[in-house]
């Protein structure tokens, strides 16, 4: 819309502009039409002036022939050239190519005419009178002195007549000039009330442009309450009301989020406080459950010993490794919620140190051995690499434990088979800061089991808080689907990263890193 607006706005003016070119180049055109038909005509004037010239040297040639002061062809020379002029002064151009001069107008025809009369006279008296007798040897019939006084009045009268076309040619010369002089003044008048008008008319286009512009820069600066005001039907009276309208609406959109802002400040202070009373919360009911617990597992303990354990029968025994095992996973239970939650807040705490890699294998299959052996499970080992890892031992046997678990919970009774592969792994993402670390920055520790493996729809979830593959397996062996997710954020937190092997062919393959240095 805003460039349909501006392409019309622009040929409007385009076309006042293109009117003012148009009119000066008429104005142009019509003071040159009218000057050169001024000039033409002063031709003509100074041709019939000459006619003066030309009469006297007609004259004097005569008197000249008269006294034997020259011939004949003197005289007929002189009246040539006359009779030549008043042809050119009669035909203009078409008389002689040569000369710029237009015809003479038809209304000096019968001055032209009446001194060509007077010029014939004065033709057919000289020839009479003077060359005539002189050719035939004989003496004119007129006396010297009076032929010579005859020959001036008829000069003189010629060259009244004369006189009296160049007058009336002047006069029309003057006039022209007068008239041009008037005209260029009219179309001086005419053409700054045209340019006024063009001035007026594109200062009116452009005063609502000038009028957004303001108001755009005032929006700009965040003044909301600024409006154009714009009446008509035209395209800026568009453009002005749907600026309008959009100033009101970004008007109403602020006001309305500024709503919003408040309501989500609100909003926040009371997840504050909400944040505030779950870790409360949290802390305080992790130390209520651990409490209880403590005496529990040492009154368990006192009770499997040899010296407390002789008293109890089988029945009783019984009941007491089933009271242990229930404890242990409701402490695992609490050590889980409360290693969730420091992970949410960035405030697990790690006690990193360089720990043989083989120290760690061997504390993990010992915790373990006992679930090993009663569920008759392989448990294959393929360690590649040797040496240290910096990281909280601790942290990566639970780890490490927790996916060992899993793969006890989905492989085949009696048939599962397990393997631990540990290898050097190179993380093209990291910086290699020494030739140390080029030949291995990073261990990766691999879980690969012959279980029923992970569909594809499972795997985006693997890693979420309290999923489970298989809700049975809550009653079955327990647990709350925070393991995996517990895993992740440990490794993450040394460092590291955790990932499941879509494309292992058979079974379950959980990987994660650790790094070798500080």
């Amino acid at each position: 819309m805003l460039r349909r607006i501006s392409s019309r706005i622009a040929a409007k003016i385009g076309i006042l502009v293109g009117i003012q070119i148009v009119f000066v180049i008429s104005n142009i055109a019509i003071l040159v039409y009218f000057e050169s038909q001024g000039a033409l005509l002063g031709n003509s004037v100074n041709i019939a002036g000459k006619n003066r010239f030309l009469t006297y040297n007609v004259l004097v040639q005569t008197l000249k022939y008269l006294s034997r002061f020259s011939d004949v062809s003197a005289v007929n020379i002189a009246m040539s050239k006359f009779e030549s002029n008043m042809l050119v002064l009669r035909e203009g151009g078409n008389a002689s190519p040569v000369i710029e001069l237009k015809p003479l107008p038809s209304q000096y025809l019968n001055l032209w005419k009446a001194t060509d009369s007077d010029w014939q006279k004065y033709k057919k008296y000289i020839i009479d009178n003077v060359i005539k007798p002189s050719q035939i040897a004989k003496q004119s019939t007129t006396s010297d002195l009076k032929l010579m006084t005859e020959l001036q009045s008829m000069a003189l009268g010629l060259i009244s007549s004369s006189d009296t076309l160049v007058t009336a040619l002047g006069n029309e010369v003057k006039t022209n000039a007068h008239n041009l002089t008037v005209l260029e003044f009219l179309l001086g008048i005419l053409n700054i009330a045209i340019l006024m008008s063009i001035l007026f008319l594109i200062v009116r286009i452009l005063r609502p442009i000038f009028s957004l512009t303001r108001a755009t820069a005032e929006v700009k600066k965040g003044n909301l309450d600024v409006s154009v005001n714009r009446k008509g039907n035209d395209e800026l009276a568009t453009l002005s009301e749907s600026f309008n309208s959009m100033v009101s609406s970004i008007k109403d959109h602020i006001e309305n989020q500024n709503v919003l802002t408040g309501k989500l400040e609100n909003a926040n202070e009371e997840l504050i406080v909400a944040d505030k009373a779950k870790t409360e919360f949290v802390s305080m009911i992790s130390h209520e459950l651990k409490t209880p617990l403590v005496p529990m597992k040492l009154y368990c303990q006192m009770f499997t010993k040899k010296s407390l354990g002789s008293n109890l029968n089988e029945k009783q025994k019984k009941a007491i490794q089933i009271l242990d095992r229930n404890l242990e996973r409701l402490e695992m239970l609490v050590t889980d919620i409360l290693d969730c939650y420091k992970l949410d807040i960035g405030k697990i705490n790690l006690f990193r140190e360089d720990t043989n890699i083989d120290t760690i294998i061997r504390n993990t299959i010992t915790d373990l051995k006992s679930i090993i052996e009663d569920q008759q499970l392989s448990l294959k080992f393929d360690v590649r690499t040797t040496g240290t890892i910096f990281c909280d031992p601790q942290r990566v046997e639970q780890v490490l434990s927790n996916l060992l678990k899993n793969s006890f919970d989905f492989v085949p009774k009696n048939n599962g088979k397990i393997t631990m592969r540990v290898e050097d792994y190179f993380d093209n993402e990291s910086k290699i800061t020494s030739q140390k670390e080029a030949s291995s920055r990073f261990v990766m520790f691999t879980i690969d089991d012959n279980g029923p493996g992970i569909t594809q729809s499972e795997i985006d979830n693997l890693f979420k808080k309290f999923y489970q593959i298989d809700p049975s397996l809550r009653r079955k062996h327990g647990g709350t689907g925070l393991g995996l997710s517990i895993c992740r954020g440990l490794v993450e937190a040394h460092g590291g990263k955790m990932w499941y092997d879509k494309n292992y062919n058979t079974g379950a393959s959980f990987k994660f890193t650790i790094s070798r240095y500080r």
